[in-house]
């Protein structure tokens, strides 16, 4: 999910540099309000061609949908939908394509599949950019494609049956090691080649038959499903679980939590990770709804991650929006306030609408919106003429919420070193 999440952000950003704002049209939604609706699921490889009428469908039958293009594909869609919605998305489909079979000249053709190839050759379709759909029968799935894709269909099941061919001599199987533990034992005697390996995720195995055994992406997935077929309703349940995203990532950290943290925090989700082919960290920042926010380290201006924040996170109270930032400041996502001396006086922007004033051990803290009432606490506060408070104000104003003083990060840096210097050991008394 923190995958998808990070594939939405980086449209997000991508719409952001086009200046294009979202428009939502028919039953199309963001990914982030088709998450208000429950789990959410998706159809890989989805024909770039069809997805007008499937959208014309969903408007009619209210299904909110969300479709997002990969990157490099021009003639799919991955396209997202609630499970509720199943029954009544695959109707849509199959409505879809009983009406291309029905197309003169035959533009359509159909193949037939056991359901255990789907997934196998689902994985190779999406790719190679071959948009299919399928129908599920009681004995089997009927793969359906464009006739233009006839030789890219056949190509699919060359290498299905290549696949095949070639786990037909490996031998992959759970056996347990002589304290008990199960191991996974893979034998490819094609090429001489054997792989021990801790009982592990799905995910897991795959990559590991990728990166050791030179296994392609859909062998090591059709490899992982033949030992699926041997495991107990015990051990099925820990190698289906976690998800295949996660192992894709080089560091992954998620709920992350700190001691005596601001309470208005505690609904949120924080995880930390770090892509292979990205050189910097991100954040999510997940409410109990489902609408999130993905912050990264290129990017730590904070009138700009504050903007975000209200926006993704549907936050209108600054209380709420401060905590959250307090939080990824802590993490390393958000630059510190700028602190700004007036004379005695210490004014800090925390927020686009907060800022706080101190004097020794008096700190006000100020809402920008409301100046009359900011005013009044000042002179009230501090003693301070209506004229000087209304300069302080300004002070504030001024600020653009940006990068923390030199002198205060040093301060901070110094208060947290545990360094110890001139100490000597007591070693009491030796007699």
């Amino acid at each position: 999910m923190e995958m998808l999440k990070i594939a939405i952000e980086r449209e997000r950003e991508k719409n952001m540099l086009s200046d294009k704002s979202e428009v939502l049209s028919g039953g199309e939604v963001t990914y982030q309000k088709l998450k208000e609706g429950g789990e959410v699921t998706m159809l890989p490889s989805f024909a770039n061609e069809d997805y007008g009428e499937f959208l014309k469908q969903a408007k009619k039958m209210d299904i909110p949908v969300a479709a997002i293009r990969e990157s490099g594909k021009e003639n799919t869609l991955s396209v997202f939908f609630n499970v509720k919605d199943k029954e009544a998305v695959n109707s849509i489909v199959q409505g879809i394509v009983r009406e291309k079979m029905k197309a003169p000249e035959q533009t359509q053709r159909m193949i037939t599949i056991e359901k255990e190839q789907v997934e196998g050759f689902q994985t190779y379709c999406a790719e190679h950019d071959i948009p299919v759909n399928f129908m599920e029968t009681k004995s089997d799935v009927k793969c359906i494609f464009n006739s233009a894709y006839e030789k890219q269909i056949a190509a699919a099941m060359e290498n299905y049956r290549q696949v095949q061919n070639e786990l037909s001599k490996t031998d992959i199987k759970v056996q347990a090691d002589i304290r008990g533990r199960p191991k996974i034992i893979v034998s490819d005697t094609e090429q001489g080649k054997r792989l021990s390996m801790n009982f592990c995720t799905k995910a897991k195995l795959e990559r590991v038959l990728q990166e050791r055994l030179g296994f392609s992406k859909v062998k090591a997935l059709e490899a992982a499903s033949v030992l699926l077929k041997q495991l107990s309703s015990e051990q099925k349940k820990y190698f289906l679980s976690g998800s295949r995203q996660l192992e894709q990532m080089e560091f992954y950290q998620k709920d992350i939590k700190f001691e005596n943290e601001n309470v208005l925090a505690d609904s949120f989700s924080f995880a930390k990770m770090k892509l292979p082919d990205e050189d910097f960290l991100r954040l999510t920042i997940t409410d109990s709804g489902g609408n999130f926010v993905v912050l990264s380290e290129k990017n730590i201006d904070r009138e700009h991650i504050e903007k975000n924040i209200r926006a993704h996170l549907k936050l209108d109270d600054t209380e709420t929006v401060k905590a959250v930032m307090e939080k990824a400041e802590r993490l390393g996502f958000v630059e510190k306030p700028k602190l700004t001396k007036f004379r005695e006086y210490q004014i800090e922007r925390e927020t686009q609408s907060a800022f706080t004033v101190r004097l020794e051990n008096t700190v006000v803290r100020l809402d920008l919106s409301d100046r009359e009432t900011a005013k009044k606490q000042l002179t009230d506060s501090f003693g301070m003429s209506s004229a000087k408070a209304e300069k302080i104000i300004g002070k504030a104003m001024k600020q653009s919420v940006a990068k923390n003083l030199l002198k205060k990060a040093r301060e901070i840096i110094a208060s947290s070193s545990d360094t110890i210097k001139h100490k000597k050991l007591d070693r009491g008394s030796r007699r």
